[in-house]
């Protein structure tokens, strides 16, 4: 009876852990088609810990953007590209390595972007690794902390080894965050060390 209580805790255990990776990547892929799609106004609700101390957002070389009302300002910033004609921007996130912590209050992930953005000036390439922190908030997972370090930035019609201009995502928003950029160091080929400072993939405790 003892063996089978605990094995049915086990069991229960696991199923757990695997419904919470996929409401993550569920998260991970709402956050990527509201970006997609536009819809600004519905991101930090839908997607991150609204209550959670210490939410951030970060991405190239944006700067980070903290707490709420630095997430808030950030994507009413965003607004401003609906006026932008062919606007998009594009993060896909695949491979996902996901670590639920002991306790299943807190998790952490690396995913890989193969993305794009696009307007009237031109069209680029965005590409490279997302490590993002989730926290259960009312019993659902939310972000906590993203950062996206894309290993390049190039114009559509260049090779990111020749390209010399991987874009700035700054304009409005330099003004705007909260600290510099942490990690945005796009391809240099000459460059021997270009994942220093990445952190190592996840583990669960």
């Amino acid at each position: 009876m003892t063996d089978t209580a605990a094995g049915l805790r086990e069991l229960e255990a696991r199923v757990r852990k695997l419904e919470d990776i996929i409401e993550i990547q569920h998260l991970q892929s709402r956050y990527a088609y509201l970006l997609l799609t536009q819809r600004y106004a519905r991101i930090l609700s839908d997607c991150f810990a609204v209550r959670a101390e210490g939410i951030s957002i970060e991405f190239s070389d944006s700067g980070v953007f903290r707490e709420r009302a630095g997430v808030e300002r950030l994507f009413r910033a965003f607004e401003a590209t609906k006026e932008i004609p062919g606007f998009f921007t594009l993060h896909m996130t695949v491979n996902p390595v996901i670590a639920i912590a002991k306790g299943g209050h807190t998790a952490r992930s690396t995913w890989l972007s193969p993305g794009a953005s696009a307007s009237s000036a031109g069209a680029r390439w965005i590409w490279g690794p997302y490590y993002v922190d989730y926290i259960k908030e009312d019993d659902r997972w939310r972000i906590h902390k993203s950062l996206f370090a894309p290993l390049f930035r190039n114009r559509y019609e260049n090779s990111w080894v020749t390209e010399t201009d991987h874009g700035t995502v700054k304009g409005p928003l330099a003004a705007l965050a909260d600290a510099p950029p942490t990690l945005y160091r796009p391809y240099e080929r000459d460059r021997k060390k270009q994942f220093a400072g990445h952190p190592e993939l996840p583990e669960a405790d």
